[in-house]
């Protein structure tokens, strides 16, 4: 139930931030809610004891978590029905601006709109969830840790929307 959870948080979030940006086209939100929910695909071929692992992942599981990235993009990619924006969020939401990311350790503008927003949410639903390794972070803890790292690997204009949206409520 995590990952269904995880999923429908994260296309929930992209369209919030999506409107908090400024972005209104119907269409557009759509896309991105759906890229949202597909932004995680590849992780449905990564073995459940890795996924549930309570305790720190080998150099090797955590090579395997990574891929999932790419082999959700190469299942996808070549469907007539998903727009680039949308393969963007599933290939590159774990990319970092200052290109320490994954898969392929792009940078800052190299890294598609619709990516970086996901990316924003994405560790935000990570953080604010209880996961197999740890329980879930509370809300200041979370903030502080998005804006930390906003700049460095994150979109600073996307961090700070999503902050202060989720410091209103």
């Amino acid at each position: 139930t995590y990952t269904f959870t995880h999923l429908t948080n994260v296309s929930s979030y992209c369209v919030l931030l999506a409107e908090n940006l400024g972005i209104t086209d119907q269409e557009e939100l759509k896309q991105i809610a759906v890229g949202g929910l597909l932004h995680d695909l590849g992780k449905r071929l990564i073995p459940k004891t890795i996924l549930n692992k309570p305790s720190k992942l080998s150099d090797d599981e955590y090579r395997i978590i990574q891929a999932h990235a790419k082999v959700g993009y190469e299942e996808l990619h070549d469907r007539s029905d998903l727009s680039h924006g949308q393969l963007m969020m599933i290939y590159q939401h774990h990319e970092k601006l200052d290109g320490t990311g994954y898969p392929v350790r792009i940078l800052g503008e190299e890294i598609h709109p619709w990516a970086r927003l996901c990316a924003v949410v994405d560790i935000f639903d990570a953080m604010t969830c209880t996961r197999p390794y740890r329980k879930r972070m509370p809300l200041v803890e979370v903030v502080a840790h998005l804006q930390k790292i906003a700049g460095p690997h994150l979109d600073k204009e996307m961090v700070e929307c999503w902050t202060s949206a989720m410091s209103d409520k």
